[in-house]
C-alpha cells in the first residue's frame, strides 16, 4: 500500500510565454476582473501583476490601479492585449 501523498497535477506555464511588461485581461468565472501588466513571472504557477484598469465594478475597490499582487496563473483566464 502506498502511503505517500500525491501532488496535484496541473499545467505549468513556460517562462517564455508570460513575460514582464506584457498586458492581459484577467478573468475568472466568465467575469473580466481587471487589466494587468506582468511585473514578474516566477515560473510554473505564480506571477506578480500590477492592475492597470479595473473592469468588474463590483470588485473595483479590490482591484485599484497600481495594486500589485501575486496570482496563481492557472486559476485565471488570461487574454493578451
Amino acid at each position: 500500500m502506498n502511503n505517500e501523498k500525491s501532488k496535484p497535477v496541473h499545467d505549468k506555464v513556460p517562462v517564455e510565454e508570460f513575460l514582464p511588461g506584457e498586458k492581459y485581461v484577467v478573468s475568472m468565472n466568465e467575469k473580466e476582473l481587471y487589466e494587468a501588466e506582468v511585473v514578474k513571472f516566477h515560473g510554473g504557477c505564480w506571477a506578480t501583476v500590477r492592475v492597470t484598469k479595473p473592469l468588474y465594478s463590483a470588485m473595483a475597490a479590490d482591484y485599484t490601479v497600481g495594486n500589485e499582487f501575486d496570482i496563481k496563473v492557472a486559476n485565471y483566464k488570461l487574454e493578451k492585449l
